[in-house]
């Protein structure tokens, strides 16, 4: 699962494992972008979020004056999710069961979830905006409080499935929850709401949770942890992870300075080869299949959703 989340300049101050180099770079491919389609009345769809098993693919659309969900499938449109009347929604995640979580605007901004066309607003408090930045696969939602009085005052919570309200886990926003009930919050702090009890990464956002791995971001070398909060690898000249397929192959922009779209494979980069780059930020996927899933820079510059197939 991936998620659209600000890029926040901070020093990780890391001494960790490199992950392992190899002598023989991958092989190379021409990757050629397969813009994906967009529904009746929009003019283009843009990447947001896929599901953990990369089946499902969350995207926002513009379309009449007003902003919407779509979810696609296999490269196809599998459904399309208006907003509610008189509000516009901001679709951020969704999980393997179809599951669509957000905020929408309208008489103030609400965290939703929403389902097969069912739509509901999350438990807030009427002195708090929300909004849900992601969701597992059981159902637990992380997101976000601001404050109706003070808007810079932010407060990270989850949703937890089946229960009525929601759980504060810190400070900032809550932009990651996995499998195992872990928190992450934009500061680093990755709460464990099993135990109530938390580890401090070091790091800050963005983050990037896929198949239960956690990535962070770096000006020339690229941090990984597990759901334990435990430092177990760095990418050399890694800036930002994008998504990890189960065969380790590694999604992101490397650099440092400039940074461009690479795979990382058997220890080392390899720069992508396409005829539309996928962009280096925001959301993207690669799949155990080596198709990669993400955005490009599109007509008048506006983020466009595709899908890169490898032609040898």
């Amino acid at each position: 699962m991936k998620l659209l989340t600000a890029l926040v300049t901070a020093g990780l101050g890391l001494a960790a494992v490199v992950a392992p180099s190899a002598a023989a770079a991958p092989t190379q491919c021409q990757y050629v972008a397969r813009d994906l389609p967009i529904p009746s009345g929009a003019d283009r769809a843009f990447a947001v979020a896929s599901s953990s098993d990369d089946r499902l693919v969350l995207g926002s659309y513009s379309a009449q004056g007003n902003q919407h969900a779509v979810l696609w499938r296999n490269g196809a449109i599998h459904q399309v999710l208006p907003s509610p009347p008189n509000s516009i929604v901001s679709p951020t995640g969704v999980n393997k069961h179809g599951v669509v979580v957000g905020q929408v605007a309208g008489n103030g901004l609400r965290a939703y979830r929403q389902l097969l066309g069912r739509f509901f607003t999350l438990y807030t408090t009427p002195d708090h905006h929300s909004y849900a930045t992601a969701i597992n696969d059981n159902g637990d939602i992380a997101g976000g409080l601001t404050s109706v009085s003070d808007p810079a005052q932010l407060t990270a919570v989850v949703w937890e499935r089946d229960k009525p309200e929601y759980t504060v886990v810190g400070d900032g926003t809550a932009v990651l929850v996995t499998t195992d009930r872990k928190v992450l919050t934009d500061k680093g702090i990755l709460f464990d709401l099993a135990t109530r009890t938390s580890v401090d990464l070091a790091a800050t956002a963005p983050f990037v949770l896929d198949n239960e791995r956690i990535f962070g971001w770096g000006f020339g070398s690229l941090p990984e942890w597990n759901t334990r909060g435990q430092l177990v690898a760095t990418y050399d000249l890694g800036v930002e992870a994008l998504g990890v397929n189960s065969h380790n192959t590694l999604f992101g922009g490397y650099g440092p300075s400039p940074v461009i779209p690479g795979l990382w494979r058997n220890g080392t980069w390899t720069p992508i080869q396409a005829d539309k780059l996928p962009l280096t930020y925001g959301y993207g996927d690669v799949t155990d299949d080596e198709v990669l899933i993400g955005n490009h820079e599109g007509i008048r510059g506006l983020m466009t959703a595709a899908q890169w197939f490898c032609m040898p």
